[in-house]
């Protein structure tokens, strides 16, 4: 786990102060294994809560993983306790979006599922892909997951195993597929019909023409990346290590920009 930020951390530890009691506080401190960087004598809410906030992160600055991780859990703890009952009632959300922008500036995207009676919150990396991979979902393949994209979900798995394997043209081939997947996506929920696979420079087009996405407007920067696709792919000896990482990390980009665009979700 990265080390977060002091505005996040600053932010989840003002929110925490206004939401739990003290004694609240120590529970909860204990549940992120932080009790052992608290003070032993804290006349007040807000020394407690600071004075461990600072121990912590100093001892994680070095590396320090399980300060790291103990920080990282108390970020999301307290998300837990303020993520709103409603996900789309977002004015009695405040702390939880207040605390969600703050995260992103560290390249760490929060997320509440509300699949059970409460929500649960995770910390996903906004930073794809990872390398060398790990477990962790991240924040794309979650948002995959939640919109039932499961064809762009595998085509992008696969396009980041294939780049962490060097396998640079299949890469591409993959990236290419699910950048298609979600343009065809996008323009569905505009009124595109798709008859066969590989329509998406049609759903492109159709996108572009019906001035759900103007030229001067994103239009440009997809269609010029969808056109950057559709050379040099899965084709062996024509694309080397800087190409297909440029080509995941961008059309990573550009896939998020669709999605927060056209396709919103919790």
């Amino acid at each position: 786990m990265r080390l977060l930020s002091s505005p996040a951390l600053g932010c989840a530890a003002e929110i925490a102060k206004d939401v739990f009691s003290k004694s609240d506080l120590r529970l909860l401190l204990m549940k992120a294994g932080l009790d052992v960087y608290a003070p032993r004598n804290s006349y007040s809410k807000q020394d407690l809560i600071t004075d461990t906030i600072y121990e912590a992160k100093r001892k994680a600055e070095p590396s320090d993983s399980a300060a790291r991780q103990g920080l990282a859990e108390f970020v999301r703890l307290v998300a837990e306790r303020v993520a709103p009952v409603d996900p789309h009632d977002i004015a009695a959300a405040t702390p939880f979006w207040q605390l969600r922008e703050a995260l992103r500036a560290d390249g760490i995207d929060l997320r509440a599922d509300y699949t059970g009676e409460l929500a649960s919150v995770r910390l996903l990396p906004l930073d794809e892909p990872k390398t060398p991979l790990s477990d962790q979902i991240t924040a794309l393949e979650a948002d995959f997951d939640q919109l039932g994209m499961t064809v762009a979900k595998n085509s992008y798995q696969q396009a980041v195993d294939n780049l962490v394997e060097q396998r640079f043209e299949a890469a591409n081939g993959q990236i290419r597929s699910t950048f298609e997947a979600v343009i065809v996506q996008v323009a569905a929920s505009r009124g595109f019909t798709s008859r066969k696979q590989g329509d998406g420079g049609l759903a492109l087009a159709y996108l572009i023409d019906q001035d759900h996405l103007p030229e001067r407007d994103g239009g440009a920067f997809i269609r010029g990346l969808w056109w950057i696709t559709h050379t040099n792919g899965p084709h062996p000896g024509t694309s080397d290590a800087g190409e297909a990482y440029f080509r995941v990390q961008a059309i990573t980009s550009a896939v998020r920009y669709l999605i927060d665009r056209f396709l919103p979700r919790q």
